[in-house]
């Protein structure tokens, strides 16, 4: 494979956001993904790190944990899907608490907390599809 085979391989990896406080929780999310699928993962542990994280990077999927410290998940996804360029990425909102009346009227994902890995890795690939 020469450089530029290289570097179209490259530019054709999707990247997954994944945004979760907790910090064993997030280090789980981010080598799951990376050991089972061929994403490139970036984590964030709250709504201004992301924030600063995708004006440098174009996330093709958010995984958001809901509860966060400085801003909720879905005040997060509203924030970043205003801006015209990200407001087209898929978002998975990954919580225990019951929130299907704001996920419902965004149309996002949901994953309830404690999930199997497996229903993880198949939303992932739904909404990357």
């Amino acid at each position: 494979m020469n450089d530029s085979d290289q570097k179209e391989n490259l530019a054709e990896v999707k990247t997954i956001v994944v945004v979760e406080d907790n910090e064993s929780i997030g280090e789980f999310l981010l080598q799951a993904i990376q050991k089972e699928t061929p994403y490139q993962v970036v984590l964030a542990s709250n709504g201004l790190d992301t924030l600063k994280t995708i004006r440098t990077l174009q996330p093709d999927l958010l995984i958001l944990d809901y509860d966060l410290p400085d801003m909720n998940g879905i005040e997060l996804y509203d924030t970043i899907h205003a801006a015209k360029a990200l407001e087209n990425v898929p978002a998975l909102m990954v919580t225990a608490q019951a929130i299907q009346k704001e996920v419902k009227a965004r149309h996002l994902r949901l994953l309830k907390k404690p999930f199997e890995l497996t229903d993880l890795l198949a939303e992932i690939e739904r909404l990357l599809a």
